[in-house]
Order: C-alpha cells, then sequence, then structure tokens
C-alpha cells in the first residue's frame, strides 16, 4: 500500500504485464545464446536464465527495428508447451514478483496483441492469468478490448488472492458490466461515450455518471468501481490533462470518498521526453485532484518518490506548467529537455 501527501492509500494497478510491452535488442534485458541469436535474460531468484524470443516475433517488424516484444514471446512460449514453456512462466513470475514488491495492488495483464485471433487471445489470458497467480501474493487485473478475452480471464481465475479488477466497461461496452457482476469482482468504469473519447471535463463526468448509473443498477458495490476519465498524451490533446484532472474533482465531489477514481496517467507522456518526470508529476498531481488509484508501472513510477517531490523545483514547475495548460504545446518544457534542465530525481 502507498500513500499520497496526505497519508490516503493510492491503489497501484501494476500495468507492465503486456503483451505490447518491448525491451531493446541491445538493451541490458537482451543476451546472446549459443547459437548467436539474442534472448532474453532474467534473474530467477539468483539463477541467471535465458528465453529464447520466439520465432513469431523474431520475423515481426518490432524485432527487425531493434525490440522484442518480451511479453507476447513468454506468452507465445507459454502457449506452445515445449522445452521453453516453462522459462516462459518463470519470466513472467519474475516480472509479477517486481510489480509486486514496488507496491501494485493488482497486477494488470493484457494480451490483446499477441494474436489477431479472439480465440488465440483467449487461450493467452487463461495461461497468463493461472501463471500469475500461481505465486502472485495479490489479485490480478483483466485487461482486453475484446469482452470475449475478459470472460476467458475471469474464467481461469480462482481469485486466490481477493476479487480480480476488470479493465474496463464503458457506456459502448457495458456487457462487461455483467460480467463483472456474475464474477463478484471490481471493474473499470471508463468516462468514453456510445461514440469515441470525451471531447472535455464536462463530457467525461456526464459519461461517468451514466457507466457508473449502469454499475449500480447491476448491484456491483461503488467501492467495486473504479472511474476512468481516461488520459490522453499532452503530446496529442494538450488540454486533455487539465480536463481529466477536472474531471476527477467533479466526480469526487459528486459521489465522496465511496468510490474509486483510477486513470492509465503514464498515457500522458507519450510522445515527450524526460517521460518519467510527467508522469510523476501527473501523478502527484491527479491524487490531489481527488484520483486515488492508478494504472501504472511502480516500478518506474516508485510513489514513494513521486509523493515527496519537491513542487517546488524547476523540472516540477516546468511539468505541472505543461500538464496544466500554462505552457501551451511545451515550449518551455521542451527549451529546458534540450538544455539539460529536466532533471530526474530521486
Amino acid at each position: 500500500m502507498r500513500l499520497d501527501r496526505l497519508g490516503q492509500p493510492f491503489l497501484v494497478i501494476g500495468e507492465n504485464i503486456h503483451a505490447t510491452r518491448v525491451l531493446k535488442r541491445t538493451g541490458r534485458h537482451a543476451a546472446e545464446l549459443p547459437d548467436g541469436t539474442v534472448g532474453i535474460g532474467f534473474d530467477d531468484a539468483g539463477e541467471w536464465r535465458i528465453l529464447p524470443v520466439h520465432p513469431a516475433l523474431v520475423a515481426a517488424k518490432d524485432y527487425a527495428n531493434g525490440r522484442i516484444k518480451h511479453v507476447a514471446s513468454a506468452i507465445r512460449w507459454g502457449l506452445d508447451g515445449g522445452e521453453h514453456a516453462k522459462t516462459a512462466a518463470a519470466y513472467v513470475r519474475v516480472m509479477a514478483a517486481r510489480q509486486e514488491a514496488a507496491g501494485a495492488n493488482w497486477l494488470d495483464l493484457n494480451v490483446d496483441e499477441v494474436s489477431a485471433d479472439s480465440g488465440t487471445r483467449a487461450e493467452a489470458i487463461a495461461w497468463l492469468v493461472s501463471t500469475v497467480e500461481g505465486s502472485a501474493g495479490v489479485p490480478v487485473a483483466i485487461d482486453s478490448s475484446d469482452v470475449a478475452v475478459i470472460a476467458a480471464g475471469v474464467s481461469a481465475s480462482s481469485q486466490p488472492r481477493g476479487p480480480l479488477l476488470l479493465n474496463s466497461a464503458s457506456l459502448e461496452r457495458p456487457e462487461v458490466l455483467d460480467v463483472a457482476a456474475e464474477a463478484g469482482c471490481g471493474v473499470v468504469l471508463a468516462c468514453s461515450g456510445t461514440s469515441g473519447m470525451p471531447a472535455d471535463a464536462d463530457e467525461r463526468v456526464r459519461n461517468g455518471i451514466a457507466i457508473v448509473e449502469l454499475a449500480v443498477a447491476r448491484q456491483i458495490p461503488f467501492d467495486a468501481c473504479f472511474v476512468d476519465p481516461l488520459v490522453l498524451p499532452v503530446a496529442v490533446e494538450p488540454n486533455a490533462p487539465a480536463h481529466v484532472l477536472e474531471a476527477a474533482r467533479q466526480l469526487r465531489a459528486e459521489y465522496g470518498p465511496d468510490i474509486h477514481l483510477t486513470a492509465g496517467l503514464s498515457n500522458v507522456s507519450f510522445g515527450m521526453p524526460a517521460r518519467r518526470v510527467l508522469n510523476d508529476v501527473f501523478i502527484d498531481l491527479a491524487a490531489d485532484a481527488g484520483i486515488d488509484s492508478g494504472i501504472v508501472d511502480p516500478v518506474a513510477s516508485d510513489l514513494r518518490r513521486v509523493f515527496r517531490a519537491d513542487r517546488s523545483s524547476p523540472s516540477y514547475r516546468l511539468a505541472a506548467d505543461l500538464l496544466l495548460g500554462r505552457d501551451p504545446y511545451g515550449a518551455a518544457y521542451m527549451a529546458a529537455f534540450r538544455a539539460g534542465q529536466l532533471a530526474e530525481e530521486g
């Protein structure tokens, strides 16, 4: 459990066990195998192990561009069975243990990029859920854009460490609420509308209230609802971070402490330099606005560092100005980055 600046619990949905995640082929996690190919090196309780890159990923565009989709590779080996399946399971469990040790309250699992086939994705989430639940001390969150995959993950789970969290329901796909109600688990409620992303804070609030009403109608309790005002990258939509924070304040005023507010907080920094600075500051600003949980990588965003950051430091102020719309399009932020003035403290 991590506490914000006011000593209130800030719940962490650890986001890093996703099939989208990449490592550099020449990075510190890369390891050369005897045949000259590249594998993924990892420390498993003091034993150095290497997981080869799955052939399907070697043939992919990302690999040719110098990147390894390491989680997807592990999942593919797990589905194949055979000699590398146990190493793949160990790799996933090491990742889960790192997230848990860094403070994750749930481990968010996503397999969407493993395959274009829904049936294969369903098999993949079942393997991943059972693998992680075999050793983790915290429950899992099942994240997918495919309701059938979410349902398959729920079916595969024995919920040994407490209720699951489903990510996510929305006005476009309220059927996830039925899955959550039947399973008796928590659910992320996205503030998207029936035709896409919200334009501003008010639309986020309207959509949030509407999806909460649908959850309550299914007898999902408030404390199992995690309303997500949807973070967009500041590089794409300069006003979006401020809209998210304002929506959070309004939703907190509407529901008080009885409901959870969450968000994919690291989304804010996509496409920008010094991402850790932006992520840290946005998490801090989000907690001030009433957001009490985040879909973040707790290894990269150490919340003990986040909530003790010096708000008067130049780096913090530059990031806050960008995020709050006081530095439109980041002119000052980018100038500071080019001048080497954005220190990643802690």
